[in-house]
């Protein structure tokens, strides 16, 4: 959103690279690392599953992804989440929000499918929410299976 670059840009100055874009058409270009938080569930799963494709092709070989999500398997934990989605999304003007979550297993089993190997590490601690952070690596060497 234009109000979150601009934001970017005063705080880390006109170079940093930040751009507004849509991050289901915005060009990615090669990368090294890719960042993601609190983004994907904002879009159907399709939408959700083309967006990680696209980011595994911009990935170089070892390239790492890393990925918040609030995992849908969490109960209380992930309801009070999804409250706190739902109330930041209605702050910011999206009035009622439609949200498209996964499950720890079927976010996993998404990037497995596109070769990544994936570790999961729970970031809630301290904290009522259900955020699991999602470390995904390309192979170092492509797969020719």
């Amino acid at each position: 959103m234009a109000p979150d670059v601009a934001r970017a840009h005063r705080a880390l100055g006109p170079g940093c690279g930040v751009v507004l874009g849509d991050i289901r058409t915005a060009d990615f270009g090669p990368a090294d690392a890719v960042v993601i938080l609190d983004v994907l569930h904002y879009m159907p799963l399709g939408d959700q599953d083309r967006v990680l494709a696209r980011i595994r092709a911009a990935l170089s070989p070892g390239g790492l992804l890393l990925l918040r999500i609030g995992d849908t398997a969490a109960g209380l934990r992930f309801r009070l989440s999804n409250w706190m989605d739902w109330t930041v999304a209605f702050a910011r003007g999206h009035g009622s929000t439609r949200f498209h979550y996964r499950t720890v297993a079927q976010w996993r089993a998404a990037l497995q499918a596109l070769d990544f190997s994936v570790q999961a590490e729970p970031m809630s601690r301290g904290t009522p929410f259900a955020n699991v952070l999602l470390a995904a690596r390309t192979p170092l060497t492509p797969n020719h299976a």
